[in-house]
């Protein structure tokens, strides 16, 4: 009985050193990256619905996506550990030893992604990327197209444009169980991964410098690719 309090304080000690090391995971750019590319998604989407005029807004939210994007995919390659693909990408194994691990009542809580919602990512990523990439090829069929339409013959806009109202409907699909996965961890888990990706340790100002150089260099080749090359 002695011992006791001490293995509680000890348990609570690990539990808390994970959480704090869960939340420390994230960089400030791999927050805002993130919450950025919801409200645009979800902007995207009621502007694509709403239609008209607001189709305008609809392709200028499609473009920073696609900024947001390959920010993202350099971010993978060159931010910190934790926003790394290869930190968190595991083989089809390893995420069905943490699927058994769930079942069996275990809890880990791991710095960044865990397998499940690594592969979770990649899928969102490749979606996102097949949207604005279609998008760019795409006409609604009355006075708006995308800015490489007129590159491409009219039986290619016509299979970009059908992709891209599919590809809208598997989108639609992956955010939901996103959101339900989220929840199930944190209700049913009582694990939180809602707040590690809104407080974080504050980034260092080369970290922040890196980040801001890459995001203006994917938003000049999204800028070169939708507004110069189209040019005749």
């Amino acid at each position: 009985m002695h011992g006791m309090p001490r293995r509680v304080s000890r348990e609570a000690a690990v539990t808390g050193a994970a959480e704090s090391a869960a939340e420390g995971a994230w960089d400030l750019p791999t927050r805002l990256f993130h919450w950025a590319l919801v409200v645009l998604v979800v902007f995207s989407y009621a502007t694509g619905k709403i239609g008209g005029a607001w189709m305008e807004w609809h392709m200028r939210s499609g473009y920073a996506i696609l900024a947001l994007l390959g920010f993202r995919l350099a971010w993978g390659f060159m931010g910190p550990a934790h926003a790394r693909f290869a930190s968190f990408l595991r083989g089809p194994s390893t995420a069905a030893a943490y699927v058994r691990a769930l079942r069996g009542g275990e809890r880990r809580r791991t710095p960044g992604h865990n397998p499940l919602g690594g592969w979770m990512v990649m899928l969102m990523l490749a979606l996102l990327l097949l949207q604005a990439g279609t998008g760019l090829f795409s006409n609604d069929e009355s006075a708006h197209e995308g800015p490489l339409a007129a590159k491409v013959s009219n039986a290619v806009v016509d299979r970009m444009s059908a992709l891209h109202g599919i590809n809208q409907g598997v989108i639609v699909t992956a955010v939901v169980i996103h959101i339900l996965a989220v929840a199930f961890y944190e209700w049913r888990l009582r694990m939180n991964i809602v707040r590690p990706m809104l407080v974080g340790v504050p980034s260092r100002p080369v970290t922040l410098a890196l980040a801001a150089l890459l995001l203006v260099v994917s938003a000049m080749a999204v800028y070169a690719l939708v507004a110069i090359y189209p040019r005749p």
